[in-house]
């Protein structure tokens, strides 16, 4: 868990400086960084919705449409190439998520939960 949340606190700078410098990455690093931005992703969607009875809605519904924008958008752009439109857009869309990921996942209770649970049962 600590080695993905690493990679999730590096691509918010990536992402932030491929934002403020559109074309000057290679084809090959932009799809590398989109596609892993992608795959950083899909771990809380797929959480929220093991939790989807225990998390509050609200922030969980704006996170999770975000985050399945931002897979459905990265994956074609993964797969186009370079040429985009506005693509600095999506990598400052990609920096917030990252951040939202971050925040997600240390500000979860989950954690606390587990190990309430543990300390009752011992």
């Amino acid at each position: 868990m600590i080695a993905y949340l690493i990679l999730i606190s590096l691509l918010v700078p990536a992402n932030l400086w491929a934002s403020i410098t559109p074309h000057l990455h290679t084809d090959l690093s932009m799809r590398l960084l989109h596609g892993v931005s992608t795959v950083v992703l899909l771990p809380p969607l797929v959480s929220m919705w093991r939790q989807r009875r225990q998390i509050q809605r609200l922030p969980a519904l704006l996170l999770a449409s975000f985050a399945v924008v931002l897979v459905v958008v990265n994956s074609k752009i993964t797969a186009m190439g370079m040429g985009v439109e506005y693509g600095w857009v999506d990598h400052l869309f990609l920096a917030i998520a990252c951040l939202a990921v971050l925040s997600f996942y240390l500000l979860s209770d989950e954690e606390d939960e587990l190990q309430e649970q543990q300390t009752r049962t011992s």
